[in-house]
């Protein structure tokens, strides 16, 4: 856990660790410095260049700000805080309309009064939202965001980048003849070296892993630019004035704040209408935090608290909005640059924010000799990074139809924007997504009734005619959430059983609804319609699993909003619709109806243990001796022919009535695992493994049985043994039949 402050003060860094503090903050500190300014050249170019020194000192007194606040309440010691690439590029775009509306009537002082308030407006409201966000502990829901769509939006920023870093070296470009005029002579010698710095640098940084690596290329190409001049003898004068460096800057320092008077200069309605960019800037940049956050975790291997960091995020997006500075948020890199050279410590970012506060004060007589193309080509270099990751590198990683999507978004902010870019992609994804699990079936198990019966032991005769009249029995056990794609494909699969010519005429379709966790309105309407259909096909559905013990985690109020809709059908019309508790009981109903059709009287259903022994034995000479052993018994309602955990001392035969078999638990309703009338016997299983009884067994009726004892059994096989092993036989045939059946219900289970 993080040390509170009061832990930091008494254990303060060690000084063995202070030169790797320091040697971290003056590398994090020159490479922030040196992407804040290249965003500040960025949004401030064209109409606005005139304004870039006063740009690059908000950005710098914002960064600072950001870096101070976060890296203090950072759940990490080593966090650093910086502009980002996203918004920055989004402001870009939102500075280009704000001029475009605003550039015929207004002054350049209130064009650029306006782009302030603007970042202002966003870098607040992207700070509150964090905050808000982390008290209320929401920041996971934005990883539910479909990746492509992610993806796609962080592809457009690079494409962004790349032209906003060919602006800031050639200055804007009208009308429709862009391309060509960008392979001029003149213009060719303006872009191209920025261009070959940014590609150099993108192939080393991938190649080498080294903290001096980004501001030595910096140092390094800046001073290549000015020997270049040397060479040539071109007075730097001259180049000033073509535009080839940042400078000169006006007097009055870097950094002018904000005065409160100039929001009656702003143009608020060319702000409002940059409502849409703005959304889209507090939406990116959440889930931006969280995959920076998330990934630093990894590089690090320690636990990050998600929450805590949007709340220290918010405070420093809030403190660098208030002195005019960009969002800002945790930077993956640069804390990770950190982390490696040996800062992980709080100090690292008050030496990254001394850093910038020395540029900022001291910077403009460096900055104004600076070529433009550094930092053309520094932002150049941030955005083919961003396109390598998530164009080249995610060919190989996503699904052929995730790429379209990434390059569909790309295309789109490229042309049109990016709210509409993303907007465009979350409805592909959500659109891909409805497709693909329409795809996935939410019937978990079909069966005919032969394959999954019910677990109600019946006669002989009984079992014989269900065999052949159960195919009548549909079984669809539904599962996860059913919406409109997947309802009208359950709706499809009944119609398709109805016309299959091979099979019995359907009469019964039930549907478990155990493991559904949901439902939508248009599903309900597919039920609507397969309702109806069982009218006009006289048939019956019948619906099991409604009541909410049987529900599992993660289903919500729509299945029993369902269900009780259900209800009101079933009293209008029971000859269609049926509910019962769960699925055992829905088929035990089923079949009952199948006998009843039949002409079998359910009650007269009691075979005599002489009937009943005599089909099983392989020989009815020793019939009359195995049964002089058996005890006759006369049991009421309720009687437990024995308890769960009971030492296996006796089995039963039911010659009349009617037992369960059930799990019994102290906090809920018991579970029934079979119903059991005359002609079965029961618990045969424990009393020849000598287990203990795994389930109770209690007469649901009163009941006539047979008893026969571990100590009659001995006696049996003691005295009689030609009718012990009998016996024997017959219990083993018995038991056979029984797996062969269960083999059936797994193999059906497998289909």
């Amino acid at each position: 856990m993080t040390q509170s402050a009061s832990q930091k003060i008494r254990n303060p860094t060690p000084p063995s660790q202070l030169l790797a503090v320091l040697a971290a903050g003056l590398v994090v500190g020159i490479s922030t410095a040196s992407i804040v300014i290249s965003f500040a050249v960025l949004i401030f170019s064209g109409e606005l260049a005139g304004f870039v020194s006063r740009g690059i000192g908000l950005f710098l007194f914002g960064s600072l700000i950001a870096t101070i606040i976060t890296g203090l309440a950072s759940s990490y010691a080593g966090m650093i805080s910086i502009n980002q690439d996203v918004p920055a590029a989004i402001i870009a775009v939102m500075a280009t309309g704000i001029v475009g509306s605003m550039a015929s009537a207004a002054t350049p002082d209130a064009i650029y009064l306006s782009v302030v308030a603007a970042i202002i407006i966003t870098s607040l409201l992207t700070g509150l939202v964090f905050i808000l966000q982390g008290y209320f502990k929401l920041g996971a829901l934005f990883r539910f965001l479909p990746y492509p769509v992610v993806g796609g939006f962080l592809a457009g920023t690079g494409w962004l980048l790349v032209s906003g870093g060919m602006t800031v070296m050639t200055g804007p470009l009208a009308g429709s003849g862009q391309l060509a005029a960008l392979v001029e002579p003149d213009m060719l010698i303006r872009w191209l070296p920025g261009a070959a710095f940014a590609v150099a640098m993108l192939m080393i940084v991938q190649r080498f892993n080294h903290f001096l690596i980004m501001p030595g290329m910096i140092l390094g190409a800046a001073g290549l630019f000015h020997l270049f001049v040397w060479l040539l003898d071109i007075p730097i004068g001259h180049i000033r004035d073509q535009g080839w460096l940042l400078g000169p800057f006006p007097a009055g320092g870097l950094w002018q704040p904000f005065p409160p008077s100039a929001v009656f200069h702003v143009a608020w309605p060319a702000i409002f209408a940059q409502a849409g960019n703005i959304a889209a800037i507090l939406t990116v940049s959440t889930i931006a935090l969280l995959l920076n956050t998330s990934g630093l975790e990894l590089m690090v291997k320690r636990d990050i608290q998600l929450d805590r960091e949007l709340q220290a995020n918010g405070l420093g997006t809030l403190g660098a909005g208030l002195v005019g500075g960009l969002v800002s948020y945790s930077a993956l890199s640069l804390s990770i640059l950190g982390h490696r050279i040996g800062g992980s410590s709080r100090l690292t970012s008050l030496v990254v924010a001394a850093v910038l506060g020395i540029i900022l004060y001291f910077g403009p007589d460096m900055l104004s000799w600076t070529p433009k193309m550094v930092f053309g080509g520094l932002l150049m270099f941030l955005g083919l990074s961003l396109l390598n990751e998530w164009v080249y590198h995610a060919w190989f990683k996503f699904s052929r139809i995730d790429y379209l999507i990434i390059i569909i978004i790309l295309i789109v902010i490229g042309m049109v924007g990016f709210l509409q870019g993303v907007v465009l992609g979350v409805v592909l994804a959500v659109g891909l997504f409805v497709v693909n699990y329409s795809r996935v079936s939410v019937i978990k198990h079909a069966f005919s009734g032969v394959q999954y019966p019910s677990r109600v032991t019946r006669l002989r005769a009984h079992r014989q005619l269900l065999e052949q009249k159960a195919d009548e029995i549909y079984i669809l056990q539904l599962q996860s959430f059913i919406f409109f794609g997947t309802a009208n494909n359950l709706l499809h699969h009944v119609r398709q059983r109805i016309e299959a010519i091979d099979l019995p005429r359907l009469r019964f379709v039930v549907f478990d609804f155990r493991q559904v966790t949901g439902l939508d309105s248009t599903a309900m309407l597919s039920f609507t319609k397969l309702i109806q259909l069982a009218q006009s096909q006289q048939m019956v559905l019948v619906f099991t699993n409604p009541s909410a013990e049987n529900m599992l985690p993660g289903q919500d109020g729509s299945v029993a909003r369902f269900f009780a809709r259900l209800s009101r059908i079933e009293q209008e019309d029971e000859t269609s619709v049926c509910i019962f508790p769960d699925l055992d009981r829905g088929l035990e109903w089923c079949e009952n109806q199948l006998l009843l059709a039949a002409g079998i009287n359910l009650n007269d259903d009691h075979e005599s243990l002489r009937a009943h022994l005599g089909s099983l034995l392989p020989d009815t000479a020793n019939l009359d001796h195995i049964l002089r052993y058996f005890e006759r018994l006369e049991v009421h309602t309720g009687y437990y022919l024995m308890n769960q955990g009971d030492p296996p001392q006796d089995l039963y035969f039911i010659e009349s009535g009617q037992v369960t078999a059930q799990l019994e638990f102290p906090d809920r309703s018991p579970v029934r695992l079979e119903t059991m009338r005359g002609g079965r016997v029961v618990g045969e299983i424990g009393f020849y493994l000598n287990k203990p009884r795994t389930a109770a067994v209690v007469a649901d009726e009163p009941s006539t049985l047979y008893r026969l004892s571990t100590q009659a059994l001995r006696q049996m096989e003691r005295d009689d043994p030609e009718a012990a092993s009998a016996f024997h036989q017959g219990i083993i045939r018995l038991v056979s039949e029984r797996l062969t059946h269960l083999i059936t219900t797994v193999h059906a289970l497998q289909q």
